[in-house]
């Protein structure tokens, strides 16, 4: 079961998504959660108190799926075709954390936020590469290392933003797995 500060976060990506980052408010929040916005105060100190906590459960996510592949020692491609095959199943069965990687009013909400966000792709691309780097057959590919990490983190990005922006298209999965199959 959910405590009240997730419940709250929870509605906070739901603005985010419907709403943009104006319409993340303690006010807005408050009337979603039928709290008083006092009451969302003994939880978070701020509205970015709350967006850096959107971020941070939207890296939870990077973290488990790496760590998961860590731990499996799943190696080459076959752990990068894990890594997008779990982010495309990630953002298709919960849309809405699709919005953070995409609201850069959030990011450059103030230097922390940036911060982060700068933290979060650069950790990404340096998961990619290091996997590329390790594989043999991926280090002879006609990418350097550092490149084909940009492209497959790219590939997500914008895969998923079409799949965003035109619904009912395509399967997110089916079509990052296809290109990723085909780039690899």
């Amino acid at each position: 079961m959910l405590n009240r500060k997730e419940k709250i976060l929870i509605s906070a990506i739901d603005l985010l998504y419907k709403n943009g980052i104006n319409g993340v408010t303690t006010k807005n929040l408050a009337t979603v959660q039928g709290v008083s916005e006092p009451a969302l105060y003994r939880q978070y100190k701020s509205k970015l108190d709350i967006i850096q906590h959107i971020i941070e459960a939207f890296s939870s996510y990077d973290e488990k799926i790496m760590n998961t592949i860590m731990e499996s020692e799943i190696k080459g491609k076959t752990a990068i075709l894990f890594y997008v095959k779990r982010f495309a199943e990630l953002y298709q069965n919960y849309k809405e954390l699709t919005t953070v990687m995409y609201s850069m009013d959030m990011y450059q909400y103030n230097d922390n936020t940036k911060k982060t966000m700068q933290d979060i792709t650069i950790k990404k691309l340096n998961f990619l590469e290091k996997i590329i780097r390790e594989d043999k057959d991926l280090s002879n590919h006609a990418y350097e290392a550092v490149e084909l990490a940009s492209v497959i983190n790219g590939l997500i990005f914008s895969v998923v933003y079409e799949w965003r922006i035109i619904p009912d298209k395509f399967s997110l999965e089916e079509r990052l797995m296809t290109i990723i199959e085909k780039v690899l």
